[in-house]
């Protein structure tokens, strides 16, 4: 058993959001010299991985071990991230656009490579791995992490939304699963009215990054979107429209509580895994918890479908795993892209979704007839329909005149139509200056 590598923390730093326009650093790996991939067969020395939970401790010293049971002559150093994906992401501008040679390759979250890229916060991989690496990666996702030609990291791992329900619950009242989103607003109603939950239907509805990921799933199975293919704002539609006015009515109508206009993943899941409600917009991610007879009181009554469509239309889920990044700065490239190899590859993507009920990118596991048959996560991702969020170096502030907004329309019942122009106008700017 190897030693626990030391974990470097950093709870108690103040995260500051620098201007990276200048970041284009000289000591930078020079990516763009590069016209033949890194031989990275025999790496030596320590890296720094930073990264944030995924399923717990024991799952990143797990791929640890595995990859240094493979290169003996390689340290990994586990990092410890920041608590939250936006905080990771400010102390990763602040620490490598401020020219720091570690963490050597980070974990992050699947909207980043535009950002990042255009930042220079993670390196350019297009021509740095070899050609055949990629093949190993759906198209969906390699698109995820292209930017204007450059490939600014590599998939880790997958996730979307999917929704859970009460088997027992339903198979008592003698309803079938909803398949459509009114469905979901009616049986949630119903469900009430008799007396078999305290609440309908729980999601991620307080001003944060989760509430835009949940809202681009009914705007998107409206048949709507925020940017065209050539990145102009969209959203002023009727397709949006339609989804702000549903995503409402589930307040106004008693089929979603107030209290999710306050909810994150965990508010979410510990109303549903308490037995309190019927039927949970969660990650994918949460389904080993939701199975845990020590963190659910409702383990053994745990359904999972992909999420719901409009009548007439055709289901939605918002795609938002994670990647790994190679620090630019950093000072060991070929142990660095030796490990993001491993991450990537059959035996570490195996462990992560026989063990820990995480989605893998390796297609040969995605794929596998054997794997989806094992693993039930695997067939409801194959009958998902995703799409990323949208692709923009100015994300975060289109993002957050999504949140803001949407929680706007609820928490204080504005009128949808002006939230609408309200919205369109600040994603306008965002889209142009990133303001």
């Amino acid at each position: 058993m190897k030693k626990m590598k030391k974990i470097i923390c950093f709870s108690n730093i103040i995260l500051l959001l620098l201007i990276v326009g200048c970041s284009n650093n000289e000591n930078a790996s020079s990516e763009e010299d590069m016209q033949e991939p890194v031989d990275y067969s025999e790496p030596e020395g320590t890296i720094v991985w930073s990264s944030g939970g995924l399923s717990g401790l024991g799952l990143r010293q797990e791929l640890i071990e595995g990859f240094e049971e493979q290169y003996p002559n390689v340290n990994v150093e586990l990092e410890e991230a920041p608590s939250t994906t936006n905080q990771s992401q400010t102390y990763y501008t602040t620490t490598i656009g401020g020219q720091n040679e570690t963490p050597d390759i980070y974990s992050g979250d699947s909207n980043w490579p535009a950002q990042f890229g255009n930042a220079n916060i993670a390196m350019d991989l297009s021509n740095v791995m070899p050609e055949e690496f990629w093949n190993r990666f759906p198209e969906t996702l390699i698109d995820s992490v292209t930017y204007e030609g450059g490939i600014y990291g590599a998939p880790f791992y997958d996730n979307i939304g999917v929704l859970y329900y009460r088997e027992d619950i339903l198979e008592e009242a003698g309803l079938p699963v909803p398949s459509t989103w009114e469905e979901l607003q009616e049986t949630s109603i119903q469900l009430q009215e008799e007396g078999y939950v305290d609440y309908g239907f729980v999601w991620q509805g307080a001003s944060y990054e989760g509430l835009t990921t949940n809202f681009l799933e009914y705007l998107r199975a409206a048949g709507g979107d925020v940017l065209d293919e050539d990145e102009n704002v969209v959203i002023n539609s009727p397709e949006t429209e339609k989804a702000l006015s549903f995503v409402k009515e589930l307040f106004t109508s008693g089929a979603t509580p107030n209290a999710v206009a306050t909810f994150h993943e965990d508010e979410a899941t510990n109303t549903f895994s308490s037995g309190s409600a019927a039927f949970l917009r969660n990650w994918m991610s949460y389904y080993g918890q939701l199975q845990d007879s020590d963190t659910s009181a409702i383990s053994e009554n745990v359904g999972i479908v992909p999420l719901p469509a409009f009548e007439g239309g055709e289901s939605n889920t918002t795609q938002s795993g994670w990647n790994v990044f190679i620090n630019p700065n950093t000072e060991n490239l070929e142990a660095s892209l030796a490990f993001m190899d491993y991450l990537t590859g059959e035996e570490a993507q195996r462990l992560m979704v026989e063990k820990h009920d995480m989605i893998p990118t390796n297609i040969s596991i995605t794929e596998d007839p054997e794997m989806i048959q094992e693993c039930p996560i695997l067939e409801i991702y194959q009958e998902a329909v995703p799409t990323p969020r949208p692709k923009s170096p100015n994300y975060n502030a289109i993002s957050e005149g999504i949140y803001m907004n949407v929680n706007d329309m609820f928490v204080r019942d504005r009128d949808v139509k002006e939230i609408l122009e309200v919205m369109e106008e600040q994603i306008k700017s965002a889209n142009e200056s990133g303001l």
